[in-house]
C-alpha cells in the first residue's frame, strides 16, 4: 500500500505511546524528513497506479481508497494536537506533517478530480477552518440583510438558520459536496448584486436548488397570500401560472442541491402549484361570475353539452384536423371562445375530464349527430 510507511511514521508520533517521551529531537526530525520524502514518492506512485489501471472503475477505486486513507491520517494527526501535555514544538511538527498529507490530498483532488469522491468527509482540520470562515461571513451577511428593508425578515431567518445548522450539526463531519455547497452559496449571497432585493436573493436560491424545507414552506405561503388577495378563481389561476412561469425560467445549476434526499426546489413548487390549480379548476363550476351581454356576443354560442363539445374536439385532434401539439392549450382557447347549452363559463377541469374520459351515452349522441350531418350534406 502507498501510505503504509506514512501510517507507521504517524503512529510512532502518537503522544499516547509509552515511548513517546523518549523520542529525541533528532529522531523526530528524521521522521519529519521521511514524511517529506513520502510526499514526493506518493505523487509518483499515484500517477503510476492510474496508468497501470486501464479500467475506469479500477482507477476510481484506486483514487478513492487512497483519498480515504489520507483523510484518516490527517484526522489522526489532528487528534494528536488535542491531547494534553503536547508541547508547542511538537504541535509545530504535527502541523508540518499535516501539510505533507494535505498537499498530497490536494494533488489527488487536482489531478484525479474525475475519480475524487466528493461524498467523502472533509478532513477535520480543514472543516474547522472553513466553518470559522463561514461563521465570520454569516455575521456580515446578517448585518447586510437586516439593513435592507426590502427583504422579508422571515427569509433572512431561513438563510441564517441554514448556515447555523450547518456550522453546528456538520462540525463532526461534512462531505466535500456539502461544504462546497455552503461556501459557494454564501459567496454568491454576499455579492452586491444579490443583496439588491428579495428578487435577486430568490434567483440565487433557485440557482443553487436551495430545497430547504423552511424555504419551500416560505414560497408556499407567499403564493397562498398572492391568491388570497384576488377575488375570482380565474384570477387566482392566472396569477399562479404567471408565478410558475417566472420560477421555471430561473436558471438552475446542474447536479447541485442542498438536500439530496428531497425533490428539487422547482419540482416541489411546481407540484404545489399544479395541485392548487387543479383544485381551483375543479371547483370553478360552482363559481358563476356576472357576464355581460357584450361578453356573450364575443363568444361562439352552441347548443352542445360540455361532454359533446369535448368529444368533438377529441375527434378533430385524433383526425389531425386540430394540429396543436398541446391539447390543454386547445381546451383553454375553447373555454374562452365557446359557450355550451347552459350559456355559462366552461370549467377547464370539467372539459378536460370529459375530453379524456368520454362516456358511452355521449359517444352515442355524437354518432347520431354525425349521421344527421351526413344527411344534411347529401341534401346540399
Amino acid at each position: 500500500m502507498i501510505l503504509c510507511k506514512w501510517e507507521k511514521l504517524i503512529a510512532t508520533l502518537n503522544p499516547s505511546n509509552l515511548n513517546f517521551d523518549t523520542l529525541s529531537a533528532e529522531c523526530i526530525q528524521n521522521l519529519i524528513n521521511e514524511s517529506e520524502e513520502e510526499q514526493e514518492k506518493a505523487r509518483t506512485i499515484l500517477i503510476e497506479g492510474i496508468i497501470d489501471r486501464p479500467k475506469i472503475t479500477d482507477k476510481q477505486q484506486f483514487v478513492q481508497v487512497n483519498q480515504a486513507m489520507l483523510i484518516r491520517l490527517i484526522d489522526k494527526v489532528y487528534s494528536y494536537k488535542g491531547k494534553e501535555g503536547v508541547s508547542d514544538g511538537m504541535l509545530n511538527r504535527y502541523d508540518i506533517i499535516s501539510r505533507h498529507l494535505e498537499n498530497t490530498l490536494d494533488f489527488v483532488e487536482d489531478f484525479f478530480g474525475n475519480y475524487f469522491d466528493r461524498n467523502e468527509k472533509v478532513p477535520s482540520a480543514y472543516l474547522i477552518i472553513s466553518i470559522e470562515e463561514l461563521c465570520r461571513q454569516l455575521e456580515i451577511l446578517q448585518q447586510t440583510l437586516d439593513s435592507n428593508k426590502s427583504i422579508d425578515s422571515k427569509l433572512i431567518n431561513i438563510l441564517v438558520n441554514n448556515f447555523n445548522k450547518f456550522c453546528v450539526q456538520k462540525m463532526p463531519g461534512a462531505t466535500y459536496n456539502e461544504l462546497v455547497y455552503q461556501k459557494d452559496l454564501m459567496n454568491e449571497l454576499l455579492t452586491e448584486k444579490t443583496l439588491e432585493s428579495e428578487g435577486t436573493v430568490r434567483e440565487v436560491l433557485f440557482y443553487f436548488n436551495f430545497n430547504d424545507g423552511e424555504y419551500v414552506a416560505y414560497v408556499y405561503n407567499k403564493l397562498t397570500a398572492l391568491t388570497e388577495s384576488l377575488t375570482t378563481k380565474i384570477e387566482k389561476i392566472a396569477a399562479l401560472r404567471f408565478e410558475q412561469k417566472n420560477i421555471n425560467q430561473l436558471g438552475t445549476k446542474l447536479n447541485c442541491c442542498l438536500c439530496c434526499t428531497m425533490p428539487s426546489l422547482k419540482e416541489q413548487i411546481n407540484h404545489w402549484v399544479e395541485e392548487e390549480i387543479k383544485f381551483l379548476e375543479t371547483d370553478l363550476t360552482f363559481e358563476k361570475p356576472h357576464t355581460t351581454d357584450n361578453e356573450l356576443d364575443e363568444k361562439i354560442h352552441t347548443s352542445l353539452s360540455v361532454a359533446k363539445l369535448a368529444l368533438l374536439i377529441k375527434l378533430m385532434v385524433i383526425d389531425k384536423i386540430i394540429t396543436n401539439r398541446v391539447v390543454a392549450h386547445v381546451l383553454r382557447i375553447v373555454i374562452k371562445t365557446v359557450t355550451t347549452l347552459q350559456k355559462e363559463n366552461i370549467a377547464f377541469g370539467s372539459l378536460e375530464t370529459k375530453y379524456h374520459n368520454p362516456d358511452r351515452g355521449t359517444i352515442t349522441a355524437v354518432k347520431d349527430m354525425l349521421f344527421r350531418w351526413i344527411n344534411i350534406l347529401n341534401k346540399l
